[in-house]
This record gives C-alpha cells, sequence and structure tokens, in this order.
C-alpha cells in the first residue's frame, strides 16, 4: 500500500507522470531546455518521463515537440518526483555551463563560479542517491567541471566516471567537445564508439548548403601591445579578421561548434571575387546539432538558436541509451548510499571446514 502524498490529504490530485507502457527504462530529463537529450532518448526507444528547465519559454517548446512528457517549469536545486515504487529509470541532467566557457569567464565573479559549481555538485549528488538506475551529466570540459566531476568519481569509484569526447567522432557534424559523465558502463560504452560511428559532414547533414564553405561570425581580432603601460593606454590592438583568422571549413568535413550566438555562416565568393557571408538558418543550425527536421522551433530566430547552442545533441543522447533498454528491462533501481550497508568482511570471515565422510 503506498502512502497518500500531503497534496492528496488536502484533495488536491497530483499531476500525473506517464510510465513506460512495455515496463522498459523511463528517463528523467533536468535542465531540458529544447528537448536535445529527451529526443535522443525517445529515438532510442526510451519513454521520456519527466522533464524540467527554469525557461518559462523553453518549457513550452518542450511540451510542444514532447506532448507525452510532464514538463514543468522548475528552477533547481528543487524536489523532483523521482519513483519509489523501484521501477528503472535513467537520470540526466546539463546544469548550466554559461559561467565555465571561455566567453563567460569575461562577466564571471567568485560568487557567480561558485553558484554555477553548487549547481553541478547537485545534480551529482542527486544523480547518486535518487534510486536511478543509470545516469549522465553533460558539460562544458573545463578545469573548474572535471575538478568538481574527480572529486566525487574519488568518493564514489564504482559509480561515476567521466571523459571529454568529440562528438564528431560519434557521428556529429561538428567540432564539440564536451565533458559526459554517468554510470561507467555508460560512459565507456560511448568513449568505445568513438571513431566506430559513421562521420558525417556539413554536405551529409544540410541537403542544400547555400554556400561553398562555412566559417564562424568572428568579426574583429587582437593582438596584445608588449609596452602598453601608460595610464589609458589600450594594451590591444584591434583589426578585421580576414578568411584565414577565423577559418574556413570545407562542407566535406565537420562545421564548427553551433553555439547560442548563431555564429556559424555561410561562405562563398562571387564572380567579381567578392568574398561574401550569411548565417546559417534556424533549420541548418538544429540539422548541425542532429535535431529532426521536423523540429518545432520558436519564431524567434535568437531564441531559436540559444536554444539549439544550448542542447545535448540527440544522436549523443541516442548512442548512450541505444543499449538501455533490454539491459534494465528487468533491473531494479540501485539503493542510494547512505542506505547500503557494507558485506561481511572476508579477512574476519569464519572459513567453511570441509565436511566429513560418512
Amino acid at each position: 500500500m503506498r502512502q497518500p502524498t500531503l497534496r492528496a490529504c488536502l484533495g488536491r490530485t497530483d499531476a500525473q507522470i506517464p510510465r513506460a507502457a512495455d515496463g522498459g527504462l523511463e528517463v528523467w530529463d533536468l535542465f531540458a531546455g529544447g528537448g536535445g537529450f529527451s529526443t535522443g532518448a525517445e529515438l532510442a526507444g526510451c519513454t521520456v518521463a519527466y522533464a524540467c528547465d527554469a525557461w518559462p519559454e523553453a518549457v513550452e517548446i518542450y511540451r510542444e515537440n514532447h506532448p507525452g512528457t510532464r514538463a514543468e517549469c522548475l528552477e533547481l536545486p528543487a524536489g523532483i518526483p523521482f519513483p519509489t515504487d523501484g521501477r528503472p529509470f535513467h537520470l540526466h541532467g546539463s546544469p548550466p555551463c554559461q559561467r565555465f566557457t571561455d566567453m563567460g569567464r569575461a562577466h564571471n565573479t567568485s560568487t557567480s563560479v561558485a553558484k554555477a559549481g553548487t549547481m553541478v555538485e547537485w545534480f551529482l549528488e542527486t544523480a547518486l542517491t535518487c534510486g536511478a538506475t543509470s545516469w549522465s551529466m553533460e558539460q562544458v570540459s573545463k578545469r573548474d567541471t572535471i575538478a568538481i566531476v574527480e572529486r566525487m568519481r574519488r568518493r564514489y569509484p564504482a559509480r561515476v566516471a567521466y571523459a571529454t569526447i568529440d562528438f564528431y567522432e560519434l557521428g556529429v557534424p561538428q567540432r564539440r567537445k564536451r565533458l559526459i559523465a554517468g554510470s561507467p558502463e555508460l560512459v565507456g560504452r560511448l568513449v568505445r564508439m568513438c571513431g566506430m560511428a559513421r562521420r558525417r559532414s556539413i554536405r551529409d547533414s544540410i541537403p542544400r548548403p547555400r554556400g561553398t564553405m562555412v566559417r564562424n561570425n568572428k568579426g574583429w581580432t587582437h593582438q596584445r601591445l608588449r609596452h602598453a603601460r601608460r595610464p589609458g593606454e589600450s594594451k590591444y590592438v584591434y583589426s578585421k579578421v580576414t578568411d584565414a583568422d577565423c577559418g574556413l571549413f570545407p562542407l566535406t568535413g565537420p562545421a564548427p561548434t553551433v553555439t547560442t550566438c548563431g555564429d556559424v555562416r555561410w561562405w562563398w565568393r562571387s564572380a567579381d571575387g567578392t568574398a561574401t557571408s550569411a548565417k546559417m538558418s534556424v533549420l541548418d543550425n538544429a540539422l548541425l546539432q542532429t535535431f529532426p527536421a521536423s523540429y518545432k522551433w520558436p519564431a524567434d530566430v535568437e531564441f531559436a538558436r540559444k536554444l539549439i547552442g544550448n542542447a545535448v545533441p540527440p544522436l549523443v543522447a541516442q548512442l548512450l541509451l541505444g543499449g538501455c533498454k533490454q539491459q534494465h528491462q528487468h533491473q531494479r533501481r540501485q539503493p542510494t548510499p547512505h542506505a547500503t550497508r557494507p558485506g561481511p568482511n572476508p579477512s574476519t570471515r569464519t572459513p567453511r571446514l570441509p565436511r566429513r565422510a560418512k
């Protein structure tokens, strides 16, 4: 018999969380954003039961694309209604990473960095104590984030593993290095897939490219002056970039990293020799992130680019969870660390004597 909740005692009905119809693996997606990980989980055959994010507009887009999932606008850390009946489920989280990026460091303070680190630590603790059968986390691969995950790995060496993976090695058509942490068997399998998956180029993902090359949106470059010491004198000299400064990417290879700024551009040279560039469309950016072409995005272009740039490529989630549906079909959830009792010590166990022959 299940104990009624406080809401039920007060006469309020709880919002229903859908369950996997076949008893397979359920996925709970925290910091879900536009739904990149959830999309990949569904492509892998899993049921996404729950998702949450603190961005109300992002939650609306998520609900439009995942109507069967209970999606909440929730600012974490907060209480999550995790399953308590022992059914298997996978927990994923992508805590905000802007404070750890190279662009975000220019606006950092000691308080903001500490808050971002606390959010990552909270998710790791939640993943290991909520009773999830397996878990995963996606983050930028920087010194601060690696240090946090390494501390957790030393505390739980049998339950935490991590690796920095270039998603291009998994078939994502862009150079995108990220830190993937999670259950050792899942992280290990994803690492082994690197190089084994079919690498995809820009042309493989976007059937009708608008240019002959791709470049990023870098407009200026700066060089530090060695003898700028007088007050008010600039330490840098700025100049407009050339194609050699920002780099050109052929359509037969990967694109540069898709970011929230939407700074990946088509490039071509006109008949008179003039070089021209134009920003990629929302659909082009989504295809580089391996979203389905039918995915629905908001009409606001800048908002859509932020959702796409922050998303986990669905292909990565699909590969990560591809073999989990059958693996967890009959597996019970793991007990929480504080509820786990140590077994008998083999060194102090009394040896069993052989039986005497009658």
